[in-house]
């Protein structure tokens, strides 16, 4: 069991609760529409959406379960696991990382296994990318590229430092060393067999974004954003401490904290706005010229304008995620009362 609780802490994956304060909002027109419920049986804490399907992964109970966002219903719950972590839809099969057995599996749409591969050391969060899945072998710190056709490796970077956090651009990789310590690089560019170590004053560097006029850096524990413009810092910002969510809003960013009930919106010069929330966010997309964001701590769904929330309602219990999959249309997963929230902007 401390193997369990240590690498889910580490993955960062454990329920976080935040005692807040209400703050009344006005409301405007623009509002949110539930559209249906998915019901799903277990607890869900991770999920991925891609090509009309969201996959989930409740580790606990070992099951990954399979929603058609189209049909709005659960088309396949896959079990018999020993500890899932990860798992992705990908030309009508499933994808799946298990941590205890090291393995990294394909599934077909009847559940059956039809490939899988050792990987060893705690394989985790992966990404496809043109041909390629690219998995996290968490415990040493190596990311390794498997051929999607030969089930093959065919690319292994042995970085040192364990993260889950890590992009794909074009035919570059940003791996963001979470676990860093004190004189080791924030960021590890990948491109080819070449790795460039990238030192930034980011103490848990978590998110990544490419914008218009440069790339941002934002560090998860003491919340400052970092913007570079071909690899040089041209300023950074302080935010609120625990800074988890990172999204664009138009030709801005926009920031969420754990602990602060604001919504910080950056633009491209490190000018920052605040928008107040009713309680701390933890994830937030943009829908169209809005913002749609959710709090865990207190079960809520928000809707914001740039002045700020607009709309706010109820959702299930325990909202983790938002899966965005049109310009009004998303779905939230709520773990705690086993269910998958779809809702459309109207």
């Amino acid at each position: 069991m401390e193997r369990i609780h240590g690498t889910r802490y580490r993955l960062g994956i454990e329920k976080i609760y935040i005692l807040v304060i209400l703050i009344p909002i006005s409301l405007f027109s623009t509002s949110l529409e539930k559209t249906g419920v998915v019901h799903l049986d277990c607890s869900p804490l991770r999920g991925t959406y891609g090509e009309g399907h969201i996959t989930l992964v409740d580790s606990l109970s070992r099951k990954v379960v399979l929603v058609d966002v189209d049909k709005k219903q659960v088309v396949l719950t896959l079990e018999d696991f020993l500890y899932p972590v990860w798992a992705l839809f990908h030309a009508n099969k499933i994808y799946v990382t298990d941590l205890f057995t090291g393995e990294f599996l394909e599934f077909d749409l009847l559940g059956r296994k039809r490939r899988s591969i050792y990987l060893g050391n705690d394989p985790s969060v992966f990404v496809y990318s043109k041909g390629k899945f690219y998995i996290s072998l968490f415990s040493n710190g190596t990311l390794i590229a498997l051929d999607e056709r030969n089930f093959r490796i065919v690319e292994r970077y042995r970085i040192g430092i364990p993260s889950s956090y890590f992009y794909i651009r074009d035919d570059e990789i940003i791996y963001m060393c979470y676990w860093r310590k004190r004189n080791d690089p924030a960021v590890i560019r990948i491109k080819g067999r070449q790795m460039k170590k990238i030192y930034l004053d980011l103490e848990r560097p978590l998110r990544y974004i490419e914008g218009a006029t440069g790339e941002y850096f934002l560090d998860y524990k003491n919340g400052k954003l970092v913007k570079l413009v071909r690899g040089e810092v041209v300023w950074n910002v302080n935010l609120p401490d625990l800074s988890y969510s990172l999204s664009f809003f138009g030709k801005d960013l926009a920031v969420s904290s754990l602990v602060e009930p604001v919504v910080s919106v950056v633009d491209r010069n490190g000018k920052v706005k605040k928008l107040k929330v009713p309680h701390p966010v933890l994830d937030l997309k943009e829908m169209g010229d809005h913002l749609v964001a959710i709090s865990n701590s207190e079960n809520e769904v928000y809707l914001l304008s740039d002045r700020g929330v607009i709309f706010r309602e109820k959702t299930g219990k325990y909202p983790l995620k938002i899966f965005k999959f049109g310009k009004k249309e998303f779905a939230i997963l709520c773990s705690d009362s086993q269910e998958l929230l779809f809702y459309r902007i109207k």
